[in-house]
């Protein structure tokens, strides 16, 4: 099940809490090539599995539990699904259960005992006619399953206990917080082949079922279409009251009244332009930070910097839900001393930011509030101080050997912070999943209570 598990030297003298860059003098089991400022890597464990992807967490008593969500690829490397990665020892991850799923899309989400799995028709199987905008365009809808649902109240023995079969064709960056309702990022039937939010009643997750449902005006097949394309990635955040629901929508940041499930309303935006080209993921990722503010994040779609518009992160004051407010932008990253590239504009592959810790509502994730970490594709891994949110500024990288773009690696894809201060970090088709430790400026606020 594991072809490889690589456990670094525990070495306390050596401090790259100065920013080192190289392999600083730890042991050889580690891959070699990467670089780091203010980042220890502890250990590294390569899966099977077609491309590492999204990660959640669960703490059973003193175990800890990784769960990697595998999404589409070649058969011969393992079928998507999930992994779950027995993490209690950082530096000695070993791989407990492997579960095979023929349309997963790596795509999970994780509270308490329940397990969301995203499905979706693999996007080479689109009709002719669709377009990174309008993925499923003159496909036909059918009914088809397009989540799982999973009781993992022993993680290294997960339960089958449903699935959601509409018609349509798939469900992407869904969000389970907790509670009576899953919130999903789904693909239907009539809307123009593309995304919108699904809102699912899960009390009983034996039989999920269909909610409410919100779309930007337009995307019905029955109303005028308006310019740019407007999609759902999620994840989508509710408010400890449960009335308010904060998501990114492209083209912006969309706040929705959900006192009533049923029938969400609008209650105010703030839109961006102009997006890179990357259809639903142009508002990729929007997540809650302490006193109302938000981030926010888009997706680059084209490798360099010479094809579409620059993606970028930036923070939003939501204090007032029906008026949200830019602050400020999060600076764009820099190549290492001595770097052969003058910038990653240069340096080949996909280059702006990705995922960002976003498991935030589960009570074994650590939730950002002076750092941030984020994933920049073929930049590495890059964390950052949102102490001031109108400063916000970088105070540590971790830049491993990513291969090459013609291949499929991109980099680094997702992470996620336990409340023990690790972080976890996925390669990708590079199939690894890196286990690193930040001891740089503010290091001490990611052990502190969730």
């Amino acid at each position: 099940m594991m072809r490889q598990m690589r456990k670094a030297a525990w070495n306390a003298g050596i401090g790259l809490a100065m920013g080192c860059v190289g392999n600083c003098a730890w042991a050889d089991a580690l891959p070699g090539g990467w670089q780091a400022r203010n980042f220890e890597p502890i250990a590294y464990v390569e899966l099977d599995g077609p491309r590492a992807f999204k990660l959640s967490i669960a703490r059973r008593d003193e175990r800890w539990y990784l769960f990697i969500g595998q999404g589409h690829g070649r058969e011969e490397d393992g079928g998507p699904g999930f992994n779950v990665v027995d993490v209690s020892e950082p530096t000695a991850p070993r791989v407990v259960k492997n579960v095979h799923l023929p349309d997963a899309t790596g795509q999970i989400s994780l509270h308490g005992n329940l397990l969301v799995v995203g499905e979706q028709i693999p996007f080479s199987q689109a009709a002719p006619g669709s377009s990174i905008e309008y993925p499923f365009k003159n496909t036909p809808a059918v009914e088809r399953t397009l989540a799982t649902f999973w009781d993992v109240t022993d993680p290294r023995d997960p339960v089958r206990l449903s699935e959601w079969r509409p018609r349509g064709y798939g469900t992407h960056r869904n969000v389970y917080p907790g509670g009576t309702y899953a919130f999903m990022s789904a693909w239907l039937e009539g809307y123009r082949g593309q995304s919108i939010l699904a809102i699912l009643d899960v009390t009983d997750p034996r039989r999920p079922r269909e909610a409410g449902r919100w779309w930007w005006p337009g995307q019905r097949e029955d109303e005028e279409l308006y310019e740019p394309p407007p999609g759902y990635h999620g994840p989508a955040n509710l408010s400890s009251d449960g009335r308010l629901l904060t998501l990114g929508f492209s083209p912006g940041v969309v706040n929705l009244d959900v006192s009533d499930i049923a029938q969400p309303k609008l209650i105010g935006k703030l839109v961006f332009s102009p997006l890179a080209k990357v259809g639903t993921q142009a508002i990729h990722t929007v997540i809650p930070l302490p006193n109302h503010y938000l981030h926010v994040n888009t997706e680059p779609s084209a490798p360099g910097c010479d094809d579409e518009s620059a993606a970028f992160a930036v923070i939003v004051d939501n204090s007032d839900p029906a008026n949200p407010r830019l602050v400020s932008h999060y600076p764009r990253p820099r190549p290492p001393e001595g770097a052969s590239y003058p910038s990653f504009c240069d340096k080949g592959g996909r280059f702006g930011p990705h995922n960002v810790n976003a498991e935030i509502h589960s009570p074994d994730v650590q939730a950002p509030r002076e750092l941030i970490f984020m994933t920049y594709f073929t930049a590495g891994l890059r964390v950052f101080d949102i102490s001031d949110p109108n400063v916000p500024f970088e105070t540590g990288w971790f830049l491993p050997e990513i291969g090459a773009w013609s291949a499929g690696l991109r980099g680094p894809e997702d992470v996620l912070v336990d409340t023990r201060g690790l972080i976890y970090t996925s390669m990708g088709r590079g199939k690894g999943i890196w286990v690193l430790k930040y001891v740089g400026p503010r290091a001490a606020s990611l052990r502190s209570p969730h």
